[in-house]
Formats: structure tokens, sequence, C-alpha cells
């Protein structure tokens, strides 16, 4: 093991060099300014080495949970995808829990979806999506008064009900941006789509996202399965409350819609530019595209 051979500190860094011929720079900002420093005064140079050493900082600082080679995390022996990897990795040097993303890489792992697995963290974080303790995020959903799913009616989105479908009827596809699965988005595209209905704060496992479409500035992605949380009632906000949870909708019909004409005809219901011929409405989707300004969640496909 390397020694210290010679150390500086300045009102800006701590310096610190090995027999080995290896320099590391510590910006005084840096918690581990101050442990080496103490390390120094007490003269305990020789646990200064580990102390530097950023792998072995990472290592001990996961307690465990995970290893680091090459410059990746790795969790049960699997190679962690990089975004996720460097954010685990600022969570050390800030001195932030690691445990919440920790369970998101192993919940991530059960995925799947090769690109699912690779593009979903960079995905959460654009879009400011939380994670929550057990290794999920929360997402949004707009949905009827009634708590049904604005295009088929058949999904009862009630506070506390898990909404599921089978994985292989979701379009794993992400250059298809409108097709069939449970859609879950940003909290701005949500609150934009449809007028009126309520706004639903909801669970999601990494495990269970099939798709994040390449279109609408990726604010959106299908899922096979979330978990109702609650009710929005006030703007998206630091430093205001958003969940309120309501009574539960009684509802007893079907989980799924059995055909996608179905679903156009709901549209007609509340969409004043609903078209009767698919191709139509493709071109119709073409045209938004180019309004950024709209959000057309008229496509999504809540149904197999």
């Amino acid at each position: 093991m390397s020694k210290v051979r010679a150390y500086g500190i300045t009102d800006n860094n701590v310096t610190v060099n090995f027999d080995d011929g290896q320099t590391h720079i510590l910006p005084r900002t840096d918690p581990l300014a101050d442990k080496v420093i103490k390390a120094l005064r007490e003269g305990r140079k020789d646990e200064i080495p580990e102390m530097v050493s950023k792998a072995k900082r990472i290592e001990k600082y996961g307690q465990g949970s995970f290893k680091v080679q090459d410059g990746r995390i790795h969790i049960n022996g699997r190679a962690v995808p990089a975004v996720l990897s460097r954010k685990i990795m600022k969570f050390q040097e800030e001195g932030l829990p690691h445990e919440p993303l920790v369970k998101f890489a192993e919940n991530l792992q059960k995925n799947p979806s090769y690109r699912a697995v690779n593009e979903l963290f960079q995905f959460l974080e654009k879009n400011n999506h939380p994670i929550t303790e057990d290794g999920c995020f929360i997402a949004y959903k707009k949905v009827r008064d009634d708590f049904l799913d604005v295009h088929s009616g058949t999904f009862d989105n009630s506070p506390g009900n898990v909404v599921e479908m089978a994985r292989n009827e979701v379009n794993e596809d992400a250059t298809q941006t409108c097709s069939h699965g449970l859609h879950v988005a940003n909290f701005d595209y949500a609150s934009s789509f449809y007028a009126g209905g309520k706004m639903l704060e909801v669970k999601v496992n990494p495990a269970d996202v099939v798709a994040v479409p390449v279109d609408y500035n990726q604010a959106k992605m299908r899922t096979c399965r979330y978990e109702v949380l609650g009710v929005v009632d006030k703007v998206h906000s630091s430093d205001e409350h958003l969940r309120v949870t309501e009574p539960r909708a009684t509802y007893a019909g079907p989980e799924l819609e059995e055909e996608e004409e179905e679903e156009e005809e709901e549209e007609e219901d509340y969409e004043d530019e609903g078209e009767d011929e698919e191709d139509d409405y493709e071109e119709d989707e073409d045209e938004e595209d180019e309004d950024d300004d709209d959000y057309p969640w008229d496509d999504e496909l809540d149904t197999r």
C-alpha cells in the first residue's frame, strides 16, 4: 500500500502526494478534506491513501451494496447505466443517502428491455421525477372525473388502485410515439392533456417501464403497471403539497378495451378534431408535432 510522502494545505485545497508517484488534490469544500486534515493532525497518515482513493471511498460509502470497477458502479455483479452510476458517485461526493438509488438500480435490473434499462434514468433526470425510498419513481397522469382513463373508460384509477396490463400488450417500440400501453408523464405534459378531469400522482417501478417514446421531447412513457397514490390539486411546486387522497370510485367495468376503434369513438366525445380514418388521424398527429405548445396525448391508447 502506498504511503503519504508529502502534503500541503491551503485555504482552497488539500494536496497529498504518495510514494507511488500519485498526487491527489481535494477542494476544501469536499467533506473528505477535513477528514484528511484531521488524520494528518492525529498522525494517522496510513489511513489517508484509502481515504482519498475514489473507488475505495465510493465502495465504503456503499457499505457493501455495490462495487466499483473501471470507474463504474456494479450492483449484483452487473454494471449500472452510466448516468445512474455517475449520480450515485455524485451523491457520495455530496454526502447524500445512496440507498434509494441503489434500490432503483436493483429494480431496473429486473426490466427485460435493454433500451429501457439504459435510457430510463436519463429520462427521469431530465423531467425531475423523484425517486422513492423503495427504488421506484413518481410520475403523473390525467383521468376523467370518475377516475376512469380518458380513452377507453375501463381502467379504474382511484387512489390506492394498482393499474396494470400484460407487458407483451404494451408497444415497446420507442419510435412509435403514440401506441398501446399505460401512459404516464412528467407534470407539465400530464397537466396539459385533456381539459378538466383529475390529475393523479402515480408510483412506477422501473422494472415495469416498457418504452420512452423519442418524440414529444421525451415527456411521457409507456408502462405496464403503476400504483395510483392520490390526486394532485395544486400547481407543481417545491413548496406546495401535491397529494390529496380522495374516496375510491366504485366501478366494476372491464379492465381492457377490446378494439382500437372503440378508443377512437371515445375521442370524438371530448376532442373536436377526431377523425374517422386512421391515416387522417396520423396526419393530424404530424401537424401537432410541429406545434411545441400542444400536448397531443389524444393519440394515447390505454388499451390493447
